[in-house]
């Protein structure tokens, strides 16, 4: 997967712009294929780290404070058809109350994928076992639009947000991470935007549906972002949006 997301890399128009760190958490059988034009630096880890571990791991490796002004989190199984790159940055330049942009996300077979949803609350994960997956309502639209919370398979954040927010919490191993900076990112005062212009691919894993251990680690992190601060807070922000928007 990895081989494939470089390879991908190596044919966009602004690679030779993007600083790439490739962590790997296990010892690999094989060795990345890395081109020529990507400006990359390999981290090994002397022993396996949970997702949110890995990525401040890589925003602590990125370039300089004064060259680093955006930070990136793309997954392995992400397949770039296109050079997205440009229109996440201009969301970001243009508006500096924007703390992370991501893309359109679909599957292989050109489906949209519900990457875009509102926060998970105890009703709203009731609902979803009767088959409510909490897609945010204007994600069948081509313009921009501004959602509780975007996956975390592709995102590109203003670094500054992310140094605000404290970067990922190291709490969650796997899984709502993205729920929980996503509504950190929202309590700090900046916003999440999905941008038209450009999609990426997702073959998903779906490794909880699986794999038992990776379906208790999705409950374990469901729980804790259901009884933490944080989603009390984002759910009293979000209503109060909510009614803003409905108002205008």
């Amino acid at each position: 997967l990895v081989n494939t997301l470089l390879e991908d890399l190596a044919g966009l128009p602004s690679v030779s712009r993007l600083q790439l760190t490739l962590i790997r958490n296990v010892p690999e059988k094989t060795e990345p294929r890395i081109s020529g034009n990507i400006p990359i630096k390999i981290l090994d880890n002397a022993s396996p780290l949970g997702f949110c571990s890995n990525q401040n791991l890589g925003f602590r490796n990125a370039p300089s404070p004064e060259e680093r002004r955006w930070f990136g989190v793309v997954n392995p199984d992400i397949r770039l058809r296109m050079d997205v790159f440009p229109a996440l940055v201009e969301a970001l330049e243009v508006d500096s109350g924007i703390g992370v942009v991501a893309p359109r996300v679909v599957n292989p077979s050109g489906r949209r994928e519900d990457s875009a949803r509102l926060l998970p609350t105890p009703g709203r994960l009731a609902a979803k076992v009767f088959g409510y997956r909490g897609e945010w309502p204007e994600a069948e639209g081509d313009g921009p639009f501004e959602p509780d919370w975007v996956a975390g398979m592709f995102m590109l954040f203003r670094a500054e947000a992310f140094e605000a927010v404290g970067g990922y919490d190291e709490g969650f191993f796997l899984y709502y991470d993205d729920v929980d900076i996503c509504s950190r990112v929202w309590l700090a005062g900046y916003r999440v935007r999905v941008v038209s212009g450009g999609e990426v691919v997702h073959d998903a894993r779906r490794q909880s549906r699986r794999n038992p251990r990776y379906a208790i680690w999705h409950m374990q992190s469901m729980m804790r972002f259901l009884r933490s601060d944080v989603r009390r807070q984002a759910e009293d922000f979000h209503k109060c949006r909510n009614m803003k928007l409905a108002r205008s």
